[in-house]
């Protein structure tokens, strides 16, 4: 699996972000893991809806336009839950303290 950086205003927000660009790694997703790292994050390329079941932490969510412009925010989303949003292209997982401390909102351009 890919890892990149994410960028805001071309200053790295996110150092370590895992890419699942494939059938198999968007399907597993954060599932399984034990822990987020705060300073980590998992982009799902082509993927508008995400869920939280199997997994043993909250995680935050930030659903991207094909162009990585934000377009909804969950800021904490608990275990066992569904969340989409139609009008993304793309979903950002994060640690719900790392989402509070970027002070992301919708509008932000990212860049991977």
């Amino acid at each position: 699996m890919k890892i990149v950086p994410a960028y805001k205003n071309n200053q790295i927000i996110i150092a370590k972000v895992a890419v699942g660009d494939s059938f198999f790694s968007r399907a597993r997703g954060l599932m399984f893991s034990k822990k987020l790292d705060p300073q980590h994050g998992f982009l799902l390329k082509n993927c508008n809806s995400v869920h939280t079941f199997f997994m043993h932490f909250t995680i935050a969510v930030v659903y991207l336009s094909a162009d990585f412009v934000v377009t909804k925010i969950i800021p904490l989303m608990p275990r066992r839950r569904l969340s989409g949003d139609r009008s993304a292209c793309h979903t950002l997982e994060l640690h719900p303290v790392t989402l509070a401390e970027l002070k992301l909102k919708v509008g932000d351009q990212l860049r991977f």
